[in-house]
Formats: C-alpha cells, sequence, structure tokens
C-alpha cells in the first residue's frame, strides 16, 4: 500500500471512530454526567429523584416555546433560547429518571395552530408580539385521570428555582389533595375575601384602604388548603399544621386552644419579635410592638423557648446596607441581619440548607431550657463574632449608636429554634369556662410527639422584606419566602419536596476583599467620629465664647470665633484628606486583588500551555531522535555483518 492511500485510510478510520465514540457518548453514557459545583446546581436531588420514584401513573409533560417567535424577535427574546435549552434538559433527566413514567414533548405553538389554543387554553402565560404573533414559554403536567397542572412562566431570573418549581408541579400531580395549614395572627396577614383587581381599583379610587393578604399566604395557597384561624376561637382543629405570627392578645380560650392543638400532636411554627417594624407601619403608631405577651410566654416555657426580652442579635460581619437618614449616604445597619451561608451552615437542618440570603429586621435572641422529651436544634444563628444588645425604643430610630455601641461576641446568636418531643400542658387545671359553653376535654401531656418552630422575626416573612415589585408582577426578594416554605413542608411531613427547595445559588464571596471593606468602612467611621467631635468641640468654644459677649468684648470675641471657625475648617480639610486617603487604600487593595487575578486569567494560563507544549515538542523530538539513531545502528550493523560475510 502507498503511503498516500495509507493516509487516507487512516483519515477514514479516525473519521469513523470519532463517529463511533459519539454515538457510543449519546446512547450509553447520556446519562453520565459530573458536577464539580458544591451543591450540585446541575445535578437532580435526591429529594426529586425519590418523587420520581414513586410515580405509579404516566404522566405527560407539554414545554410550550415559542422558538420560532423567539428567533425572529429581538436581542433580548432570542436570550430566552438559552434558557429554553437548560429547562429541556433538566427535563430530560427528570425522564430518565421516572421509570419510563414521564414523557417529554416539546411544542412551538404557532398562529393559528391547534397548538396555540391548547396554550391558551391550559393558562400559559401569554406575550403579544406583534398582531399575529404570540410568545409562550410554559409547562403543562397531566396525568391519566385528567389532573392538569402547569407552570405558566419560566423567569430565566429564578433558574436557581427551576428544580423546586418542576418537582413541585410533578408532586401536585401526584398528590392532587392538598394537606390544611392554619393561620392564626395578631396582624391582618390573611384577607377575609379576596379582591378583584377592579374592585381593588375603585377602593384606591376612593381613598378606601385595602387589607390584602400577605404575599406569603398567596404562596402556601399554591401548595395548601389554608384556614384563618380566629382570636377568638375555642377549638382548633381539621388542621395539618398551625402558623401563629405575632402573638399577642390573644384570649385565654384561645391560647388553651393552641396547647391543646400540639397535645394532640399537632405541629406549629410560631413568628414572635421584639421589635414588629411591620405592626408599627399598619397602626401608624411609634411605639414598639413586641410579641410574645405575657399569656402567651406561658406556652412558650412549656415547649422550653425564650424570647429574651428588649434584646436583639446583631452581628457587624452580617449587617445589611441601608439609608439611615434621607440625606445620608447608606451604611451598614445593625438592626438589619444578611444571614447566608454563615448562618446555617453549623446546624445542617434542612428547613435553612441551602438559604444564601435573608433578611431579618430587629431580629430577636432565643434560648431554651432543659425539658424532659425534648429535644432542641438550633436552625439560624450568627457568626460567633455576633451578639445580642438591647436598646430603649428611642434608640432604636438611631442606628449609628446601635452600631457605635455594640460590643464583638464570642458565641453564636441563635435566631431560630426546632424542638421535637413530647410537651405537657400549660394549663393543667384547665380553664375557666361560661356557663353556656361547653366543657372541653382536657389533655394534660401529648401521647405522641409534636414539633415546635420558633423564629424571633415577624418582619422577614412580609412582603416589605421577602418581596419585590417586577415587571412580571411580584418577585421573591431573597430566601425568606423559602425559610417559611422549607419550615411548613417539615410540619407536614413533605421532606422530599423540602430538600428541593433547600437546594439554591450560591453567591460565593470573597472573604479577603469582604474582610478589606469592612475594616475601610471601621475606620472611615472613626475618621467621621472625628470630624463630628471637632465640630462639637469648636460649637461649644463658639457657645461659650457667645455667653461671655458684652458691648466691651464683642469685636474682640468675634475675631476669635472667625479664627476659631478657620482652625477648625483646616482641621476638617485635614481629616476628610485622610478620610479620602483611607477610602482610596481600601479601593486599591480590591483593585490590586482584581488585576491579580485578570493577570492570572490573560497570562499565567496561556503561559502554562506554551510550556506544556514546549516541553512536549522537546520530549517527543528527543524520543524521534533515539529511534532514528537506534535504527541508524541497527543499519550499521547489518552492513558491517554483509561485509564480513562478504
Amino acid at each position: 500500500m502507498s503511503k498516500r492511500n495509507e493516509n487516507y485510510l487512516k483519515v477514514i478510520l479516525g473519521l469513523f471512530s470519532m463517529a463511533f465514540m459519539i454515538y457510543i457518548g449519546s446512547t450509553l453514557f447520556k446519562r453520565a454526567r459530573i458536577d464539580f459545583t458544591e451543591e450540585n446546581l446541575y445535578t437532580l436531588s435526591q429529594g426529586t429523584k425519590s418523587i420520581l420514584s414513586k410515580l405509579d401513573a404516566p404522566i405527560k409533560l407539554k414545554l410550550y416555546y415559542s422558538k420560532t417567535a423567539a428567533n425572529k424577535g429581538s436581542e433580548g427574546l432570542r436570550t430566552f433560547n438559552n434558557h429554553f435549552l437548560y429547562v429541556q434538559e433538566l427535563l430530560r433527566q427528570y425522564v430518565g429518571n421516572s421509570r419510563n413514567n414521564l414523557s417529554l414533548e416539546v411544542i412551538d405553538p404557532r398562529p393559528d395552530t391547534p397548538e396555540e389554543e391548547d396554550a391558551t387554553a391550559y393558562g400559559l402565560r401569554k406575550f403579544n408580539l406583534t398582531e399575529t404573533e404570540r410568545y409562550f414559554f410554559g409547562l403543562v403536567a397531566e396525568n391519566e385521570s385528567g389532573t392538569e397542572k402547569i407552570i405558566e412562566f419560566f423567569d430565566p431570573n429564578q433558574k436557581d428555582k427551576l428544580e423546586y418549581d418542576l418537582t413541585k408541579l410533578i408532586y401536585t400531580v401526584l398528590n392532587p389533595q392538598k394537606k390544611n395549614i392554619g393561620i392564626l395572627s395578631s396582624l391582618d396577614v390573611i384577607s377575609d375575601e379576596a379582591l378583584s383587581p377592579y374592585m381593588a381599583q375603585i377602593m384606591k379610587l376612593q381613598g378606601r384602604p385595602i387589607n390584602d393578604s400577605w404575599m406569603i399566604t398567596k404562596l402556601l395557597k399554591e401548595l395548601y388548603n389554608v384556614k384563618k384561624i380566629e382570636k377568638e376561637t375555642d377549638k382548633i382543629s381539621g388542621i395539618d399544621a398551625l402558623i401563629i405570627i405575632h402573638p399577642k392578645d390573644f384570649p385565654e380560650k384561645t391560647l388553651f386552644a393552641v396547647d391543646q392543638f400540639v397535645m394532640n400532636g399537632g405541629n406549629l411554627m410560631v413568628f414572635v419579635d421584639p421589635t414588629a417594624v411591620v405592626d408599627r407601619g399598619e397602626e401608624g403608631r411609634r411605639d414598639v410592638s413586641s410579641s410574645p405577651d405575657s399569656n402567651f410566654k406561658k406556652l412558650m416555657d412549656k415547649w422550653g423557648i425564650e424570647l429574651k426580652e428588649k434584646a436583639y442579635a446583631g452581628d457587624k460581619y452580617l449587617s445589611g446596607i441601608g439609608n439611615s437618614l434621607p440625606n445620608m449616604p447608606p451604611t451598614r445597619m445593625l438592626p438589619l441581619l444578611e444571614c447566608d451561608i454563615r448562618c446555617t451552615e453549623m446546624y445542617s437542618d434542612n428547613i435553612t440548607a441551602g438559604v444564601n440570603k435573608s433578611l431579618f429586621v430587629f431580629p430577636g435572641v432565643l434560648s431554651t431550657k432543659e425539658v424532659d422529651g425534648v429535644t432542641y436544634t438550633p436552625l439560624m444563628a450568627t457568626t460567633k463574632k455576633g451578639n445580642s444588645y438591647t436598646a430603649m425604643p428611642f434608640q432604636l430610630n438611631n442606628p449609628q449608636m446601635l452600631w457605635s455601641n455594640f460590643n464583638e461576641g464570642t458565641e453564636p446568636v441563635v435566631i431560630a429554634y426546632k424542638a421535637i418531643g413530647k410537651f405537657k400542658t400549660a394549663y393543667p387545671g384547665g380553664i375557666k369556662k361560661e356557663k353556656k359553653e361547653k366543657e372541653l376535654k382536657l389533655i394534660k401531656e401529648s401521647s405522641k410527639e409534636s414539633a415546635v418552630i420558633v423564629f424571633s422575626d415577624v418582619d422577614f416573612i412580609n412582603d416589605q422584606f421577602a418581596f419585590k415589585k417586577t415587571f412580571l408582577g411580584q418577585g421573591v426578594a431573597n430566601d425568606n419566602s423559602s425559610i417559611f416554605l422549607n419550615g411548613v413542608e417539615a410540619l407536614t411531613g413533605d421532606v422530599d419536596l423540602m430538600s428541593v427547595r433547600s437546594k439554591g445559588r450560591i453567591n460565593r464571596s470573597f472573604d479577603v476583599i469582604n474582610d478589606i471593606e469592612f475594616e475601610a468602612e471601621k475606620k472611615t467611621e472613626d475618621k467621621v467620629k472625628e470630624i463630628n467631635a471637632s465640630i462639637k468641640k469648636v460649637q461649644s468654644e463658639l457657645n461659650q465664647l457667645g455667653s461671655q459677649a458684652n458691648a466691651g468684648n464683642i469685636a474682640l470675641l468675634q475675631n476669635e470665633g472667625l479664627k476659631k471657625k478657620k482652625e477648625l475648617a483646616k482641621r476638617i480639610a485635614v481629616l476628610k484628606k485622610e478620610l479620602r486617603a483611607v477610602k482610596r487604600e481600601g479601593r486599591e487593595k480590591i483593585e490590586s486583588i482584581g488585576k491579580m487575578f485578570q493577570y492570572i486569567n490573560t497570562l499565567l494560563v496561556p503561559a502554562l500551555v506554551v510550556v506544556f507544549g514546549v516541553f512536549y515538542t522537546r520530549r517527543r523530538n528527543h524520543l524521534v531522535r533515539g529511534r532514528r539513531l537506534k535504527v541508524e545502528g541497527k543499519d550499521k550493523k547489518n552492513h558491517k555483518l554483509m561485509e564480513v560475510k562478504a
């Protein structure tokens, strides 16, 4: 065979080998994946796989995506193609793990077609691009019995919640019967009846207040039957879990009903608060609205959980940024506690696992006492440098004072606890009943285990701090709602779905950069204090000079005052220069770190490739040269043998 034909044969065999490897990879190893992310963001969680393993009947998934319309549309609309591919790939993983119980159909609904009519009939969100062109991007899941559930629109901004949304969809088809949740609150967290948008607009025009339900209760209704428990109730039954928000001013019969609900094995989640900002805002008051009151504390005492009175949990390293005064620049504020993975990684509980960002406002301090047969698990806490602090009501409106008076601690401060066990009643002798009221059966000790979850903040589940407005409507601002729903799911036993919700996007921060920023802020704060102290000192001296003024020395004192003002101006100029230097130093350190990583990305990696290429080339040339010398040596040896024989 000639050298040319041999090269042709090698190329053909190479192409066949490549095609065969692609075929093997796309068939036998289709489901093989390696996920290097810390929380397996690109792998189905165990909770999803567990729910898929429970499928015993076929479920058909219809993915509606207007790909043709997207390709014809603007550049921004075409970017949805990438999210569509991600959704489609994730759904294929669902199908692959469903033991052939899931099937996927991808549909491109074109104008004036049965597919477009079906998408509209299912209730998928529709966007009118032109007079005839419409855009859909949603999912329908239906089983053989006719149960239908939908995701009306896939928002790319909610990509980290995608697996939960898909698993919830399948879970609701698998379990169409919703569980019952009761809500008891001193606040109007759930309205008596839903207002239509038209009536809400009319009431707004008339200047009438609209008591709409909190967004958190609307989310709850997607998964559960939500029942409002009246404040004057004497019995709580027919629910799977009870949520109590801001417990105060409840009558004794209501407290007794809560107590007996727990004695009957009911699960409970309670939100207390040393300073409920949302309550003050609703009632337009300036005084502090706190919970629990003294009567509800009797119940919490039996559960072994206590909220420290007039105390707050703070942590400078978790402090949020806000505006303390209207005309002042944003600054770190101690009352705002922005919890991330540092607040939960020590406890590894499914309720708060995977939480990346949650916001608490004036959270309280929780502690526990030993109760026989009850185990306690912290759910969230500050870092070890966090501490508790006390403040009078007038000090709560002065974040700078709270910040300067705060002392770092050595142990985490817990802001959420979970208690599981058999509890004893807070009313061993029962309660006094009126003659007309029926005597209720008293249970002094629960016969089966109950779970009680307590959070030391009410504000963090309010719309103001848990949600934000987007062009698609109300959107999730952080993980506050996830924590709430995780807790409800844990209490109702939906552990598999809860574990999926705990999986989310990790906001990995650079600890070195955070430390540099924090130290720069501390130095800046010191300089600002020094400037204010200088101004205060000179102002005091000017006031003292003014008190000494009379007709004889007024001119002299005016000159003295002008002199001091000039000295103050020079002193402030020097301090401001030092302040700018501190800010510049911190900024330059951060920029130098950024440049270092830029150099690594642009120079180091190519340099390593070049070094490897040079090494490989020299090594290859060395081997080739060795083989050539070896062949030449053999030829010389054979030539000498032939000469000898001749």
